[in-house]
């Protein structure tokens, strides 16, 4: 397989920031909760080294590459 050497992505997600530069999830925080649980039992969680809120996305940025790709693959068919 090969690496796009990229260490992040940015997924859709239910949230907005406001004018004060504060970020509120549009579903009362529903979908960030069972994303992260999704993390932990897909043991991708120790493997996150960084994670920025922005208007309908998330900015999920990893430790490797190799753990980005693996992030993409399991959540491109997480998402099917």
């Amino acid at each position: 397989m090969v690496q796009s050497g990229r260490r992040s992505i940015k997924i859709d997600a239910p949230i907005m920031i406001t004018t004060n530069k504060i970020a509120v999830w549009m579903d009362e925080g529903e979908w960030a909760r069972d994303f992260f649980q999704w993390l932990q039992d897909n043991k991708l969680h120790k493997k996150v080294s960084g994670l920025q809120h922005m208007k309908n996305k998330i900015k999920i940025t990893f430790v490797t590459a190799k753990d980005c790709t693996m992030f993409t693959l399991k959540y491109a068919s997480r998402q099917q």
